[in-house]
């Protein structure tokens, strides 16, 4: 931030702080139930400067979720070329998993379900977006299985991700509807092993 204005800086400012704020009064309140104006009131600040850095309350946990994706790049920097296409998905997850729980946490992604749930947001919304970096990571490891024939050949590369990110949403859902006694790393391995199973070229 050493080259902004302090006009800039200040607008950085209030962008974190109305994210902030919203994240906690919908971890509070629920999604459905905090208005745009209880957050500018909790942030002494106009409903102008609210849509200035957001279009929709949906936005403000968008871009919250969107810094998960900055997270996908530098896991799949880690994760061993030469590894199976199978064993690469399921580490990607498992990076994805404990980030969700240790980092993003509970609050945050119920308020996204939710949001999508409620038809807050469109059938191109960034939660299924093909532009999402965890999407095209995956793309590329399933032609990976694919032309290696670890994958079966009767499924193009759109049909096997539709079922492994159903899997995914799926543990999540699961996780956030259960207790803390649900271990959602190893779950979603267990699931994601399961599933990638069926998946695979039969000899």
């Amino acid at each position: 931030m050493k080259n902004l204005t302090e006009r800039q800086k200040k607008a950085l400012e209030t962008r974190e702080k109305l994210l902030t704020k919203s994240l906690e009064l919908f971890g509070k309140y629920g999604f459905e139930h905090v208005s745009i104006e209880q957050i500018t009131k909790a942030c002494n600040v106009s409903k102008g400067t609210f849509y200035t850095h957001f279009p929709s309350k949906y936005d403000v946990i968008l871009e919250k979720f969107k810094e998960l994706d900055h997270f996908y790049m530098t896991v799949e920097k880690k994760i061993d070329s030469h590894l199976p296409a199978s064993k690469k998905i399921l580490k990607i997850y498992e990076e994805q998993m404990i980030y969700l729980t240790t980092v993003v946490g509970k609050d945050v992604m119920r308020t996204v379900y939710t949001a999508a749930i409620t038809n807050h947001a469109g059938q191109d919304h960034y939660l299924i977006s093909p532009q999402r970096k965890i999407f095209q990571i995956l793309n590329q490891y399933i032609e990976e299985g694919i032309q290696t024939r670890e994958f079966r050949q009767d499924l193009d590369s759109p049909k096997i991700q539709a079922v492994i990110q159903r899997c995914m949403r799926a543990n999540v859902y699961d996780w956030l509807i259960h207790d803390e006694a649900f271990d959602l790393v190893k779950e979603m391995n267990n699931f994601t092993t399961l599933v990638l199973a069926g998946l695979k070229q039969q000899n």
